[in-house]
């Protein structure tokens, strides 16, 4: 029977038997060079600094042969010890998954192997330009393109981890993991007190001084002279035509003799979201105290108490990330950077939570609100 031939057999010995001889010849030339005759006394130095230096090689490639821990000191996978690329491979991976501690070699670029973050395929990090994250134990929660959004986040939300300009809606529906924080609630206490208007409504006015109290301390905080339908005021700085005087009217109001009708200016609050309590009437004079109002009722009270709520909220993640903003209760309003094409998120701050300090938003279509968390006094 005639010897069947494999060309790749002879191929492979003949080129080890090249290599073994250029090796040879390399080792003869040094050989032949390092063991010359030396003509003075340092030939013993020399030929032990020769043996030194193959001991050295030696180590060298002894340590290349060993498999290289390429992640962070002290780092763990699913809580086992560190990952390991094998046999100068970037494609395989030893960790150990089972529960007897064995390990496991992982082919990264294989679709089917076990996935080294929880359920995240391994081909997910190398397709998004995250493999890197591959070889960490926060691999998983790592926020690769510091978006503000973990890695598993954007894998679940089918966004980009490496683009900063790709993540999901900071609010989502049913999810715990707001986007946003809240800095605080303030709550603004003002008392309005108007002039006397001719008292008893023989004449209309055409304008009015309107006085400014602190709701708190009762102390007088401005005076604002003259003013007319059309003009503004506010109660704060930063809000300063807040306030619109509208008109000027005529309401009854229950008295001793019976009911009396006076002159009342009518003023419109912008900032009101309620657009059927934006405009109140304040009868003139002394404001009431409140142990009046208590006991005649609101009707007949002098004056007008301001209680203003507003929630400081903070924007956590996305292109808008650390971006302050306030809105009122039942305000409906847009969240800075909520979507990352640019469209609008709106949502309406729908309570207040006394207990936790926290506060629910309603996103616009939905009827199940979410919770804002108080920010962390850390921060």
């Amino acid at each position: 029977m005639a010897e069947q031939s494999n060309p790749g057999v002879k191929v492979l010995i003949t080129g080890a038997v090249l290599g073994l001889a250029a090796a040879g010849l390399g080792v003869y030339s040094y050989m032949d060079s390092a063991t010359a005759p030396e003509t003075n006394i340092n030939a013993s130095k020399n030929s032990t600094s020769l043996t030194a230096e193959a001991d050295v090689v030696k180590e060298s490639l002894k340590r290349d042969r060993t498999v290289a821990d390429v992640a962070p000191e002290g780092a763990t996978i699913n809580g086992q010890p560190r990952l390991a690329p094998l046999f100068f491979s970037t494609e395989l991976w030893q960790i150990t998954l089972d529960e007897d501690g064995k390990n496991t070699v992982v082919d990264i670029y294989d679709p089917a192997a076990p996935c080294i973050h929880k359920d995240i395929p391994n081909t997910w990090f190398i397709a998004n330009n995250i493999s890197d994250a591959l070889g960490r134990s926060d691999g998983r929660v790592l926020d690769s393109d510091k978006d503000g959004f973990s890695n598993e986040e954007e894998y679940i939300a089918k966004t980009c981890p490496s683009a900063a300009n790709s993540y999901p809606d900071l609010v989502q529906p049913s999810n715990e993991n707001v986007k946003m924080e809240l800095v605080k609630v303030s709550v603004t206490r003002a008392t309005l007190e108007v002039d006397t208007m001719f008292g008893l409504a023989a004449k209309t006015p055409d304008k009015v001084n309107i006085r400014i109290y602190d709701g708190v301390t009762n102390a007088l905080v401005d005076t604002r002279k003259e003013l007319k339908p059309g003009s503004t005021f506010g109660v704060k700085k930063e809000e300063p035509n807040r306030f619109t005087i509208v008109r000027f009217d005529k309401k009854e109001y229950a008295s001793f003799g019976g009911m009396i009708k006076e002159n009342v200016v009518v003023v419109r609050d912008d900032m009101e979201p309620d657009v059927t309590k934006r405009e109140f009437a304040i009868r003139a004079g002394t404001r009431t105290s409140p142990k009046n109002v208590k006991e005649y009722g609101n009707v007949n009270e002098k004056g007008k108490r301001i209680s203003d709520t507003k929630v400081l909220l903070r924007v956590t993640a996305g292109s808008q990330k650390g971006k302050e903003f306030r809105v009122r209760p039942k305000d409906s309003f847009i969240i800075p950077g909520g979507k990352a094409d640019g469209s609008e998120l709106r949502a309406t701050l729908d309570a207040i939570n006394e207990v936790d300090g926290s506060v629910s938003i309603l996103l616009d279509g939905t009827n199940i609100p979410v919770a804002v968390r108080k920010a962390s006094s850390k921060k």
